[in-house]
C-alpha cells in the first residue's frame, strides 16, 4: 500500500515538474514570437559597436585622471648611468694617456672641461611644486572630453532610437497590409461560393464566377508580394538591431507618444561642450606660461677619476625655477584664435536655434493636419464599410454583377490602405517630432 502512494506522489510530482517546463517554454516562445519596438530598441543599444568603444573611451578618460596626478604631482624616479673617457694623445712620450695633468704638448678636450672622464651611476628623484593650477587645468580638460563622449554616446543612441522606430513602423504597416488583405481573401472566397450555387442555379453567369476566381487568384499574388515585402522589412530591422535574424509570429502596435519639449535642447548642451573644450585648451596651452618649481634630488658614484671611486659615493639636491618670459607672443595669438573658433560655434547654435524651433512647428502643423484627415477617413470608410455590406447581401441575391461587386471591393480596399498610409505617416511624424524637439 505504501509503495502504491509513494509511485502515486512520484508521478503526480512528474506530471507537475513537466506543467511547469510546457507553461515556462510557452511563456519563452511568446516572448520570442510577439516583439515590441522596446524590444528592438533595447537590443539595438546593447550591440551598437559605437557605443560600446564610447563605453571604453569614457574608462580611459577616467585612467587618464590618474596619469595627470602621475605626471605632475607624484615622485619621478630614474636611474642613470655614464662612463666617458676623455684620453690625451702625444702626452709624455705615451700616444694615448687618461690623466689629468697632461703636458702643455699633448692633444686633447681641456682639462677643465673633462677632467679626463666621467663615471657615474646615480638614482635621480623629481617633483613638481606649485602645480596645483596646473594640473587643475589638464583635468577640467580630461573632464570636458569626457562629456563630449557622453554626449556622443547620448546622440548616438538617440539616432538608433529614431532608425529603429521608423524601420518599425514600415515594417508594421507592411504586416497590417497583411492581415487586411487576408481578410478581404478570406470575405471573397466566400463569395465565391455564393457565386457557384448562384451560378448553378443561372442567376448568374459562369464569366462571373471566372471574373471573381480571377481576382482572388491577383490578390493572393499581391499577399504574396506583401509577405516577401514584410519579411525584407523584418530583416532590414533585425540588422539594424546587430542581432541574428529569427522568426517572429507578429508585431505589436508602437508603442510611443510625443515627448514634451525639454528644458535644454541637445544642440544647447553640446554647444555649451563645445565652448567649454575650447576654454578647457586655452587653459592648457597657458600652463605653459605659468612658473614651475621643481625640486630634485640624487644619489649614487659620480667621479672623474676611477682610484678612489668608490670615495665618490655622495647625494646632491636642489630646487629649480622656470620662469617663461617671451615667446614671440604665441599666448595672444592662440587666444585670437580661441575668440575666432567661440564666434564660429556661435553662428552654428543661432542657426540651430532657427532651424529646430520652425522644424517642431512645421512637423505640428502636419500631425494636426493629419489628425483632421484621418477623422475624415475614418468616416469615410465607415460609409464604404456599410455599403460593402449591403453589395453583400445583394450579390447573395443575385441583383448586381460581379463587375459592381468587385469595384465595390478595390474601392473599399484603396480607402482601407489611404487610412493605414494615414496611420503610418502620423506615427512616421510622431517620431520625426520625438527626434527634432530634444
Amino acid at each position: 500500500m505504501i509503495t502504491f502512494k509513494n509511485n502515486l506522489n512520484n508521478q503526480l510530482l512528474k506530471q507537475l515538474l513537466l506543467f511547469a517546463i510546457t507553461l515556462f517554454t510557452s511563456s519563452l516562445t511568446v516572448a520570442q514570437d510577439n516583439a515590441t519596438l522596446d524590444y528592438f530598441v533595447n537590443i539595438a543599444k546593447e550591440n551598437a559597436p559605437a557605443l560600446g568603444e564610447n563605453g571604453n573611451l569614457l574608462k580611459m578618460g577616467d585612467i587618464q585622471k590618474s596619469i595627470i596626478f602621475a605626471q605632475n604631482n607624484a615622485f619621478q624616479i630614474n636611474a642613470t648611468s655614464e662612463v666617458l673617457v676623455a684620453p690625451y694623445f702625444n702626452n709624455n712620450g705615451n700616444i694615448i694617456d687618461i690623466t689629468t695633468t697632461p703636458s702643455p704638448t699633448a692633444y686633447g678636450y681641456d682639462v677643465g672641461i673633462t677632467n679626463g672622464g666621467l663615471y657615474s651611476a646615480q638614482i635621480n628623484v623629481t617633483k613638481n611644486l606649485f602645480n596645483q593650477a596646473i594640473t587643475d587645468n589638464l583635468l577640467f580638460q580630461n573632464k570636458i572630453s569626457n562629456n563630449a563622449i557622453s554626449l556622443s554616446s547620448e546622440e548616438i543612441t538617440h539616432n538608433i532610437i529614431k532608425n529603429i522606430t521608423d524601420a518599425y513602423i514600415m515594417a508594421y504597416q507592411l504586416q497590417l497590409q497583411e492581415e487586411f488583405t487576408k481578410e478581404i481573401l478570406k470575405d471573397l472566397e466566400k463569395r465565391l461560393q455564393v457565386v457557384k450555387l448562384l451560378v448553378k442555379r443561372a442567376i448568374l453567369m459562369e464569366s462571373d464566377y471566372l471574373l471573381l476566381q480571377l481576382d482572388i487568384e491577383g490578390k493572393k499574388i499581391e499577399l504574396q508580394q506583401i509577405q516577401n515585402n514584410l519579411k525584407t522589412s523584418l530583416n532590414q530591422l533585425y540588422s539594424l538591431s546587430g542581432t541574428a535574424i529569427s522568426a517572429i509570429e507578429k508585431l505589436e502596435a508602437p508603442n510611443f507618444n510625443r515627448v514634451s519639449t525639454p528644458s535644454q535642447f541637445f544642440y544647447q548642451k553640446k554647444f555649451k561642450n563645445d565652448s567649454l573644450q575650447i576654454i578647457a585648451n586655452q587653459r592648457v596651452f597657458e600652463n605653459q606660461y605659468k612658473p614651475q618649481v621643481t625640486a630634485y634630488a640624487n644619489t649614487g658614484v659620480n667621479a672623474v677619476k676611477i682610484p678612489n671611486m668608490n670615495r665618490r659615493l655622495g647625494t646632491s639636491a636642489g630646487l629649480r625655477l622656470t620662469i617663461p618670459i617671451y615667446d614671440g607672443k604665441q599666448r595672444k595669438y592662440n587666444a585670437q584664435q580661441n575668440l575666432l573658433k567661440e564666434e564660429s560655434l556661435e553662428f552654428y547654435r543661432a542657426n540651430s536655434k532657427v532651424q529646430i524651433n520652425n522644424s517642431i512647428k512645421s512637423i505640428e502643423q502636419q500631425i494636426q493636419a493629419l489628425e483632421i484627415s484621418m477623422q475624415l477617413q475614418e468616416k469615410q470608410l465607415s460609409k464604404q464599410e456599410n455599403i460593402l455590406e449591403i453589395y453583400k447581401g445583394k450579390l447573395v441575391q443575385g441583383q448586381i454583377s460581379i463587375v459592381d461587386y468587385l469595384n465595390v471591393v478595390q474601392n473599399y480596399k484603396l480607402n482601407a490602405y489611404t487610412k493605414l498610409q494615414m496611420q503610418t505617416n502620423y506615427w512616421l511624424l510622431q517620431s520625426q517630432y520625438n527626434f527634432i524637439n530634444w
